[in-house]
């Protein structure tokens, strides 16, 4: 099959294939949310073209949902575990270096921010 005739999703969904890697259930539903936001959230086709921002907008989606249906700290790990999927996945091997500590001030400012408008 050509790429032309895959969707979007098909794409996208082909690269989350973790078969190989031998993950949990808890981290499968993890990257789960996160396929799904991207699917429905942006435009994104390529993991390998995914940006620290992508990753931002995702804490901001949640927070606007008030951390539900799933928690502040469940999202960190979703994202800690997504960026370790990243770089060690032989056919993406990207590497994202989000810096999610609180001397990060500016990026906790901003999604506080754009939570409050």
């Amino acid at each position: 099959m050509r790429l032309q005739e895959l969707s979007r999703f098909d794409v996208l969904q082909s690269q989350f294939k973790v078969d190989d890697l031998g993950i949990p259930t808890a981290k499968q539903e993890s990257l789960d949310r996160i396929f799904h936001f991207l699917y429905e959230h942006t435009d994104l086709l390529y993991l390998s073209f995914i940006r620290e921002e992508n990753l931002i907008q995702y804490i901001q989606y949640h927070a606007q949902k008030q951390f539900h249906p799933i928690s502040f700290c469940e999202v960190i790990k979703d994202l800690k575990f997504f960026t370790w999927f990243l770089k060690n996945s032989k056919e993406i091997n990207c590497i994202i270096n989000l810096d999610l500590t609180l001397l990060h001030d500016n990026l906790w400012r901003q999604i506080t921010n754009q939570v409050s408008e």
